[in-house]
């Protein structure tokens, strides 16, 4: 949860959650998947030219060493 909030430093993450966590015995790595939602602007008519904010949802999975417990890399998790 740390290291996505490393990498996202600056953005407004909201519902930060753990989705998912599984063991790749192949690799020795953890695989958790990290949901969390960031603001989206989005034009409310080709008109008028207001916006307003929804939010998007984004998973993300981050491969964990399962020996140091040191994150090595993120992905982004297609649903």
């Amino acid at each position: 949860m740390d290291f996505v909030r490393e990498m996202y430093a600056g953005e407004r993450l909201q519902d930060l959650l753990l989705e998912e966590v599984e063991m790749d015995h192949a690799n020795d790595q953890w695989l958790v998947t990290i949901g969390f939602s960031l603001p989206k602007e989005e034009s409310t008519s080709i008109i008028s030219p207001a916006t307003s904010r929804k939010l998007e949802r984004n998973y993300k999975v981050v491969a964990i060493d399962a020996y140091s417990g040191t994150p090595l890399s993120m992905k982004i998790r297609d649903i």
